[in-house]
């Protein structure tokens, strides 16, 4: 993959993003749930399965934009390429983080003007427990070095987000990403506009927030991130 150096544009088309959730992964969902509980005094809500991809979720928002997502095998599916390796988990992790943005297929392009490599546009859907169905659309960027560094990119269409239906723990008060080059992660982040710190060092991302315990710091340590293509 092309680093995104001397990138030239083709199209004038604006693009404005939002974090829209980070993804922390686990072993065992039930014990993570329990784990976030103790530390913040703030017990996640259960999301739903993802069928076919052998996950489930339960999530907790930070304000009525960003949230976090606790992520592990779900044991009433079969392990998966992508919940297999959450299984040999030590302690739940934060492998990946996601940007909201409208017109993924244009943002795709110029994404692909830029030197990344997106992944189709893919349609999804989940229904939490008890509640109505949800539809998303996504992609991601692969074939590149920098694994869950690089933000994957979500359209809610008109689902409710699930922030809005998702307890509260407190204010997402600040995001940074170490990156070993980070040159092309900041020319990704400032075509969105997304409000991240973004610095050289061992690849890490790492968030810190507010609870009704005090401030919560996770992190991960070169973060795997999903794989959304080959």
């Amino acid at each position: 993959m092309s680093r995104g150096r001397g990138a030239i544009l083709t199209t004038n088309q604006t693009f404005h993003g939002e974090i829209d959730h980070f993804v922390m992964a686990a072993p065992n969902l039930e014990r993570a749930c329990a784990d976030f509980e103790r530390a913040t005094g703030v017990a996640p809500i259960a999301g739903g399965a993802h069928p076919g991809r052998g996950t489930h979720n339960a999530l907790v928002a930070f304000d009525d934009s960003a949230y976090l997502e606790i992520i592990a095998p779900d044991p009433a599916q079969a392990a998966t390429g992508m919940s297999a390796p959450m299984a040999k988990l030590a302690a739940p992790t934060l492998m990946h983080w996601a940007i909201r943005c409208r017109g993924l297929e244009a943002l795709a392009a110029r994404l692909r003007d830029m030197g990344w490599t997106p992944t189709p546009v893919n349609r999804m859907s989940r229904t939490p427990p008890g509640g109505t169905r949800l539809d998303w659309e996504l992609f991601g960027v692969h074939r590149h070095s920098f694994g869950g560094l690089a933000p994957f990119f979500i359209d809610w269409l008109n689902s409710p987000r699930p922030p809005s239906t998702s307890p509260r723990v407190g204010a997402l008060r600040s995001v940074r990403l170490a990156v070993d080059d980070p040159v092309a992660i900041r020319n990704l982040v400032a075509l969105l506009g997304v409000d991240v710190q973004v610095t050289a060092g061992a690849p890490t991302l790492a968030i810190a927030f507010a609870s009704p315990r005090g401030e919560i710091r996770f992190e991960g340590t070169n973060p795997r991130g999903f794989t959304l293509g080959d």
